[in-house]
């Protein structure tokens, strides 16, 4: 291959090829991980919610679990945490409350649904409730 065109053109569809085939493999072991955890709520399922409740629960918590630690080890990591100051890059604000006792304003009183991050990008911004200083009874506006 003398022409330089030809061989740029040539090494750019291998590096293609190869970042493909590493992405597909680590898209394959997400997915069976996944289904691991789907195989899991089968076995719960065609038990069935005939034992106790509290049993039942356990056995969700554990499953949940499960499907989170093998998210994370994955490199998915949760955002949005009680206490902390929200974000506008990692929080999206449902609501607001006056501050109680002891809070910060902007602090994060409540999580309404989990925000994610993969490899330092956000995915998901976490839905929070957060804490404000002289909010008016509407629960939306300052003073």
């Amino acid at each position: 291959m003398s022409d330089p065109t030809a061989r740029l053109a040539y090494e750019h569809a291998r590096a293609l090829a190869a970042r493909d085939s590493v992405h597909q493999a680590l898209t394959e072991r997400l997915l069976l991980r996944c289904a691991d955890a789907l195989d899991s709520f089968d076995r719960l399922l065609a038990d069935g919610a005939t034992g106790d409740v509290d049993t039942y629960r356990r056995s969700l918590t554990l499953i949940a679990g499960q499907l989170e630690r093998d998210l994370a080890e994955e490199g998915l990591e949760r955002v949005g945490h009680v206490g902390e100051r929200a974000e506008p890059a990692t929080h999206h604000i449902e609501a607001v409350r006056a501050a109680p006792p002891g809070a910060d304003s902007d602090e994060v009183l409540e999580i309404v649904q989990r925000g994610y991050r993969y490899r330092g990008q956000v995915l998901r911004a976490a839905r929070v409730v957060v804490a404000v200083d002289g909010v008016r009874k509407q629960g939306t506006e300052r003073e």
